[in-house]
């Protein structure tokens, strides 16, 4: 387990059981964690992996923490450095602290909320404000965040329905990694959706509901196959994702040939980049820490980042993944029509649907 990740949880622990006991409680363990995050992913992406393996633990908890890791790696993305970079991984620990404030029944409903218990959930971002808020001045700038973090660039979010420029950035960027964080979670309804099925995801439903230079922080931060994820490409070869190519999210470098039973094995890596005519066909199993050596990044300095910009490029990739998930798509109705015009009576309950992810559900 890593010793980071677990601290993490005591720490949240702390804190969800405070606030639901209406208790005073202080911020400063979780900004040290903040700090410590960031020189985490300075040194290597180990916890990007472990947010994205799918851990057990208590949903809201592991959600918090996991927002805050794939934030602060997306915030590195749109050149975030410093103090700004741990004020990102500090908001991402926090972000959805008002909803230990709600009833933890409507938590733990099962069924649709009612629109009266939905309009006491979507409250929680003023609960969490006022209860960061409580801890003093010096943390004003942190109760804006997580007051904004369920707006909507097109103004369909919540509270307040703020839209456009007028919603953080800081929000914005836990805002998206929460639905990402959703989309790669287990849900009573669904089964998890794997990365690259989460990407396509929002690429497709979430393309007006933030802006496009964090969707593309995300898509070359977190890659559409993430770091250490197990694919099997065209030749038949079956391998883990060694290393993401942020320039091409769709060609990772894949090690393969690794010794059976042995993922940590050396074996000989194809960067998919370089190699216009093998590409990957299928997501075998989600990211896992176990299948990845990691060794410490080259420093960077403030003037090696460079802030995300958009381009024709990523409108070009835009399009691209948007046919590749309604092909699939297609694929997968086809199959069913037929499965059903056969009489077989089987259904591909597994399939991704096309409801719009809430991280509540």
């Amino acid at each position: 387990m890593n010793e980071w990740y677990h601290q993490a949880e005591l720490a949240l622990n702390d804190t969800a059981a405070a606030v639901q006991g209406g208790q005073s409680f202080a911020l400063s363990s979780l900004e040290r964690l903040a700090a410590d995050l960031v020189g985490s992913l300075q040194r290597n992406d180990e916890l990007v992996v472990e947010a994205l393996s799918g851990r057990a633990g208590a949903p809201l908890i592991t959600n918090l923490i996991n927002v805050a890791i794939l934030g602060t790696k997306v915030g590195i993305g749109l050149g975030y450095y410093g103090e700004e970079l741990q004020r990102l991984a500090f908001a991402g620990l926090v972000h959805d602290i008002g909803l230990f404030a709600v009833p933890h029944t409507l938590i733990t409903k099962n069924g649709r909320l009612t629109q009266e218990e939905r309009a006491v959930i979507e409250q929680h971002p003023d609960f969490g404000a006022r209860v960061i808020e409580r801890c003093g001045s010096d943390y004003y700038w942190l109760a804006r965040v997580i007051g904004q973090v369920h707006e909507r660039f097109n103004g369909q979010g919540y509270p307040k329905r703020l839209k456009g420029r007028e919603i953080s950035e800081m929000a914005q960027i836990c805002g998206v990694v929460d639905v990402f964080d959703a989309l790669v979670s287990e849900r009573p309804y669904r089964r998890r959706f794997l990365p690259h099925e989460a990407v396509k995801e929002l690429l497709v439903t979430e393309r007006m509901t933030f802006p496009r230079e964090i969707l593309k922080a995300l898509v070359e931060q977190l890659s559409v196959y993430p770091l250490g994820t197990m694919v099997r490409l065209t030749t038949g070869d079956v391998g883990f994702v060694a290393k993401v190519n942020s320039r091409y999210p769709l060609r990772p470098v894949v090690r393969v040939d690794h010794e059976q039973g042995n993922e940590g094995a050396e074996g000989r890596q194809l960067d998919l980049s370089l190699i216009p005519l093998i590409s990957v066909v299928e997501t075998m199993n989600p990211p896992a820490v176990g299948r990845i050596t990691f060794q410490a990044l080259a420093p960077q300095t403030q003037s090696a980042v460079s802030p995300t910009v958009v381009s024709d490029h990523f409108t070009a990739l835009l399009e691209s993944l948007d046919a590749i998930a309604l092909t699939m798509q297609g694929a997968v109705t086809s199959r069913c029509a037929v499965i059903k015009e056969s009489g077989a009576g089987i259904t591909t309950s597994g399939a991704p649907t096309k409801q719009p992810p809430d991280p509540l559900e």
